[in-house]
């Protein structure tokens, strides 16, 4: 019954998320127009990513380069974030995209960029008063390149979305098939033919230039 259980919080995580994401799509203008767009503002991506690595060595208390449960715990608890030791788990095992059992400091920011949206501005506040302000605009960026991505709508993107997005422009050459089948294969981390938001961020995070020892050994940029 375990595996079913987090299968269905999984899930539940996932609707949670995608009615965000239509709410913020219906009440907001495009940001992004095409992808070079996106792609020119991957450096300063990169420079809000280091705020969030300061704040990610304040709830890393043990300097073990991971966020176990209980740092979890006292995390969403700092950031008042009101959930259930159950439900914090949940998020915990969700937010932990490449199942290493812990939060690495590319799952804490698509931790904290969930946590945006669900929850909205008050939690980037409680993460730091004085960087509010740059959270917000990184993490409006990070969604906003999403729903860029996602025509449907339904906060799942497609391979046919990226191969579209990426031979809009039509003053550029088509983008090779192989080109965009490779970005997808990147992005699409639990290999279901679908990418949600926790991995394109995951993603996207790693091609901002922001890694880890352990992710600058593999391959992957846009």
């Amino acid at each position: 019954m375990e595996p079913i259980k987090r299968r269905r919080a999984e899930k539940d995580l996932d609707d949670k998320v995608a009615e965000a994401l239509r709410e913020r799509a219906r009440s907001r203008q495009r940001t992004f127009r095409s992808v070079n767009s996106i792609t020119m503002r991957l450096p300063r991506f990169k420079d809000g990513l280091r705020d969030i690595k300061d704040v990610f060595d304040q709830y890393d208390e043990d300097s073990d380069g991971t966020i176990d449960n209980e740092e979890l715990r006292r995390c969403l608890g700092k950031l008042e974030v009101q959930m259930s030791d159950r439900e914090a788990d949940d998020v915990h095992r969700y937010c932990d995209v490449d199942s290493r059992n812990g939060i690495q400091f590319q799952e804490f920011v698509v931790l904290l960029c969930l946590m945006y949206l669900l929850f909205g501005p008050d939690v980037t506040r409680r993460v730091s008063e004085f960087e509010s302000a740059k959270l917000n605009y990184v993490f409006d960026e990070l969604i906003d390149a999403f729903l860029f991505f996602d025509k449907d709508g339904d906060g799942k993107m497609k391979r046919r979305d990226v191969t579209q997005r990426m031979n809009e422009a039509s003053h550029q050459e088509r983008t090779p098939s192989h080109i965009t089948a490779q970005l997808f294969k990147e992005m699409d981390i639990n290999r279901n033919g679908k990418v949600n938001l926790k991995e394109f961020l995951y993603s996207i995070i790693r091609w901002a230039g922001h890694e880890t020892e352990d992710d600058a050994s593999n391959e992957g940029s846009p």
